[in-house]
């Protein structure tokens, strides 16, 4: 019995001894990283003139949007991303400075993104990530599992912080992943749940790489039907010499199976190409198509148009780069109150002319050509797809948007970004009796990494 508590006191004293080499490894494992941003934004006649959710009740039928608001990202890992890790990251935004402030008992929907109300000290931080990251010995297989991102498809498919797992083959230049998300279970004892299952394969080389994946949505919770929907996407780029191609293509298909009633299918798809030519240092023109599908309103069996996955933020940076006033651009000018919050049943065609004059200066001016995919009778609903736009009548014609993007390096950390943008309205915003305005925004972002 003497030979066994001397075993247990000589662990008891190694575990003592090691103590200050644990913390010791916990200094030289743990990193942070931080991201502040600041953005502001002044639009005017973001209806056009011709009423919505900004109407006034006096003739003009239109009001200014002025705002600024903020974020904060704040990121603590401990571990070796070659072993075992592990991520918490937090995030406190603030949509418009000056927001209401909170009321006691307030949680839930409306109770996010209000850092910057009047009285500041209030429960302000978010849980973004929280997750494990882990190579299992011996094998080139990782798991990531825990509340973590999900982005797939680019700015097409999937963009979320969601709680799942991922299972990564690495065979380097290969990559194979299969993932899983949960959005919702609303019931553990009758399994209403609604998953997302999927695989990627990526290959990356020099002078070109390959994208390919597939996504199947299994959505069980409603007594009236179960959805599901199936995403398959292939994508690359090209790269020989000065020029850059990129592109993919994704079919969205599937079926929306209802108890009583019938069957309604998904039948959509969405494609991009981008050709990028540099002209020499610091100077480059581009040509840019983007086309998704839009729903037939004379058709009721089928789904036509475009759909990301249900609270996907890919749409936050469809317009990086491309836009400033119609689609969002949120790395940089953040929430600037864009006017389209979607893509599906819309297309483009861009021209751009990037200039860095000193090494500290980008100008990229785009020019875009706006139209709308949807179709239907005259006098149906649902036959036009952007917000605001007339129900009564098919048109195909969005809108013209000329901008200026104007991007300060003041440190290597630290940059400031200038939007300009016009844009004149298609047919697609004109009412009865009154034709659309033409519109301007001028939207600003800051960020400072740390």
């Amino acid at each position: 019995m003497k030979k066994y508590f001397a075993l247990i006191g000589a662990a008891v004293l190694i575990v003592a001894l090691s103590a200050p080499a644990m913390a010791q490894d916990w200094t030289k494992g743990f990193k942070s990283t931080s991201l502040f941003q600041i953005w502001t934004g002044w639009i005017q006649k973001q209806e056009f003139n011709n009423g919505g959710t900004a109407a006034t009740t006096d003739d003009d039928k239109d009001r200014n949007t002025r705002y600024i608001g903020s974020r904060i990202n704040f990121y603590l890992e401990y571990g070796d991303a070659k072993f075992a890790r592990g991520v918490i990251g937090f995030e406190a935004d603030s949509t418009n400075w000056g927001e209401s402030s909170y009321t006691a008992g307030e949680f839930g929907s409306g109770s996010a993104n209000r850092m910057g109300v009047g009285s500041a000290d209030q429960v302000q931080l978010e849980i973004k990530h929280a997750y494990v990251d882990f190579v299992i010995p011996n094998t080139p297989l990782s798991v990531t599992a825990g509340i973590q991102g999900f982005a797939y498809g680019g700015r097409l498919f999937q963009s979320r912080d969601i709680p799942g797992l991922k299972l990564t083959a690495n065979f380097a230049p290969h990559q194979v992943q299969a993932f899983w998300w949960r959005e919702n279970e609303t019931d553990r004892t009758t399994y209403q749940v609604n998953d997302t299952y999927g695989l990627q394969y990526s290959l990356a080389q020099k002078l070109f790489n390959v994208t390919a994946f597939a996504a199947y949505k299994n959505d069980l919770r409603s007594a009236t039907y179960s959805d599901h929907p199936y995403w398959i996407g292939v994508g690359g780029g090209f790269r020989p010499g000065n020029l850059n191609l990129s592109g993919q293509l994704i079919y969205l298909g599937g079926t929306r199976d209802y108890v009583t009633a019938s069957d309604v299918d998904y039948k959509a798809w969405a494609a991009e190409i981008l050709a990028q030519y540099q002209i020499g240092p610091g100077m480059s023109v581009a040509v840019e198509g983007f086309y998704a599908t839009g729903n037939d309103a004379d058709k009721t069996d089928e789904y036509n148009i475009y759909q990301r996955p249900t609270g996907s933020e890919s749409h936050a940076n469809f317009g990086l780069g491309r836009t400033v006033f119609f689609w969002m651009n949120f790395s940089e000018f953040g929430n600037q109150h864009n006017k389209q919050s979607d893509f599906g049943g819309m297309y483009y065609g861009r021209v751009n002319f990037n200039y860095s004059p000193l090494a500290w200066l980008n100008l990229s001016f785009n020019y875009l050509y706006i139209g709308d995919t949807s179709k239907g009778t005259d006098g149906l609903s649902g036959i036009n797809s952007p917000v605001g736009a007339r129900t009564d009548k098919d048109e195909d014609f969005i809108g013209h948007e000329i901008n200026l993007i104007t991007k300060f390096r003041i440190y290597n950390n630290l940059t400031y970004n200038i939007g300009v943008g016009y844009f004149i309205p298609g047919a697609v915003y004109d009412q009865p009796g009154k034709d659309a305005d033409a519109a301007y925004a001028v939207n600003t972002g800051m960020q400072l990494a740390f």
